[in-house]
């Protein structure tokens, strides 16, 4: 099949694209790509305040086009680990250790996993696909993904690997990952998000659920480094049952826009969440990222920190809303949002909310966005450093009370090498 513009395809082209690359899926999955298709072109694109889309030109990326054969060379995962390697939406490699998979670990791709009653009871519960033209496009289209289950009461620790890769030549990427965690359990997720540059404009559309059940717990740590040509949309949420803990470590670096989110659902009394963000922007890079905890049940806590650096003509927009209903008494939501700006060009603005609607809580939040200390960079060089090392050594003690209180030690090295390639942008 040719390359579809959306702007060029009909809802009668789109449907004719579903049938014939979804036909072979359960009916209920290819209801719900139909569906999508028919929301589709009757959505905006999303709406954003502070970061309007209509100049990006979004409906003139191809949605679909021949692209190579998977073509990444997995390397072996580390020990202990389980992985899954997935290019241009193509699983190359899985691989689940015995030790794991005889205790009922599943790891596989998603779109295999579609006869589960599980994955169709779950899927898309958390993100659904009519709230705008993106997750419309996500719901009809998405081809890549992963489906994590790990079952109740294993007493060691699940360790997953996801790498996702997509070559210069694909210009739509669209994926959901299901992931879901038993109770008592405990499973740490690293996620790699890389894209090659070739030049042409890609859409990439992600959605991740996550489901902890009732005492299960969540590491979950991501790092994005996708190439400037790429308009990123990764959504990102959560469903925390009883006594269950969610942590979020996320590093943002790549895309020339990047819109990404994480959201944890606090539904059951003792559930908490608490999410790190580190974020790092050059050139005329656009991000928007918010974090967002919902306190539905009563003694339940969130605790979120970001920070971030921007550098040259870069644009970030961090909204953070931490939300107590009504009865979610002895509730604690904490957050702190704080961008450091290496040029007069660079603009960072960062938005706490909290909408509290019980008494007996505690609720904080802070925000800051400035310049670099120029005072400090002065004293610095008077020392004897060239300014490159003193606005160095600054962005360090900026960021490393943040990075080094990532619990994933290979995700927090590879943030740290993220923003030292950065910096010599």
């Amino acid at each position: 099949m040719s390359e579809m513009i959306l702007d060029q395809t009909s809802q009668a082209e789109l449907n004719s694209l579903v049938e014939e690359r979804f036909g072979h899926e359960p009916e209920w999955s290819l209801k719900r790509r139909r569906e999508a298709v028919h929301a589709l072109l009757n959505l905006d694109w999303p709406r954003l305040e502070r970061t309007p889309l209509k100049k990006r030109k979004l409906d003139q990326i191809a949605l679909f086009q021949a692209v190579p054969a998977p073509g990444v060379r997995p390397t072996p995962a580390p020990d202990g680990w389980a992985e899954i390697w997935l290019d241009n939406n193509q699983v190359v490699s899985v691989s689940v250790p015995d030790t794991l998979s005889q205790k009922g670990v599943r790891l596989e791709a998603l779109n295999e996993a579609l006869g589960d009653p599980e994955v169709e009871a779950q899927l898309g519960r958390l993100l659904g696909q009519d709230e705008d033209k993106v997750a419309a496009l996500n719901g009809a289209l998405w081809q890549g993904g992963v489906f994590l289950r790990v079952p109740a009461h294993l007493r060691e620790v699940v360790q997953v690997s996801i790498r996702c890769h997509a070559t210069a030549e694909a210009q739509a990427v669209f994926s959901k990952n299901l992931i879901i965690c038993g109770s008592e359990s405990h499973v740490v997720v690293t996620q790699r998000l890389e894209t090659d540059d070739g030049g042409m404009k890609t859409m990439l559309s992600e959605n991740t659920e996550i489901i902890v059940e009732d005492g299960g717990r969540v590491d979950f740590g991501a790092i994005q480094q996708c190439a400037p040509t790429v308009e990123g949309f990764i959504h990102r949420s959560g469903a925390l049952g009883h006594d269950a803990v969610l942590n979020w470590n996320i590093g943002e670096f790549g895309s020339g826009l990047v819109v990404s989110d994480h959201v944890s659902h606090l539904n059951e009394p003792g559930a908490s969440t608490a999410s790190t963000t580190v974020f790092f922007g050059a050139g005329s890079q656009h991000q928007d990222y918010s974090a967002k905890s919902y306190h539905h049940a009563p003694h339940t806590t969130s605790n979120m920190v970001a920070r971030g650096v921007m550098k040259n003509k870069a644009r970030s927009v961090f909204t953070g809303l931490t939300q107590i209903e009504a009865g979610a008494k002895g509730s604690d939501g904490r957050q702190k949002e704080q961008t450091l700006m290496l040029s007069g060009d660079a603009r960072a603005d960062a938005i706490p909310s909290l909408i509290i609607d019980e008494r007996d809580v505690f609720a904080a939040h802070a925000a800051s966005a400035g310049p670099i200390d120029r005072a400090a960079v002065f004293y610095l060089t008077s020392r004897g450093l060239s300014e490159a090392e003193a606005e160095r050594m600054i962005v360090h003690g900026f960021l490393a009370p943040v990075i080094d209180s990532i619990a994933l030690p290979e995700l927090r090295d590879e943030v740290w090498d993220a923003v030292e390639r950065k910096i010599r942008a």
